[in-house]
């Protein structure tokens, strides 16, 4: 009985040992991503990102761009990152585009994500956007 008791304690007791300093980084990294079908509710401490893709090795891998379209100016486009997670033999396949958004202000905000295509960017190609509507909270 003791020894089944004693390695099932001190398994017990390894696995109740918590880290505070991973909770506070957790806490410390308030990422929200963006959903366009609801409104989005945010702090101002909030990190917003909207996950997009373009396609790996085709024409409009190395041109396609975004840009937010802000009447009220409470969010900022702050940065795109670019992953690609595809071995570097692979043809094809999509390339992450994760686009980082900070709120500058307090409100109720509708934004337009537009995807361009190809340089520069063409009258066409802002006729299609993505609408977010985002409320900020102080």
């Amino acid at each position: 009985m003791k020894l089944i008791f004693f390695p099932f304690l001190a398994l017990l007791l390894i696995t109740a040992c918590n880290n505070e300093e991973q909770k506070d980084e957790a806490k410390k990294d308030n990422k929200i991503s963006l959903r366009s079908d609801t409104i989005n509710v945010v702090t101002l401490s909030d990190t917003l990102v909207i996950h997009e893709s373009t396609c790996r090795g085709c024409a409009y891998e190395n041109s396609t761009s975004f840009d937010i379209g802000d009447s009220l100016n409470l969010i900022k486009l702050q940065s795109i990152v670019t992953t690609d997670n595809n071995s570097p033999d692979m043809a094809g396949g999509n390339i992450s585009k994760k686009l980082i958004l900070v709120p500058v202000k307090a409100g109720t905000t509708t934004i337009k994500l537009y995807k361009f295509w190809k340089e520069p960017a063409t009258a066409a190609d802002s006729a299609k956007f993505i609408p977010y509507s985002i409320e900020v909270r102080n």
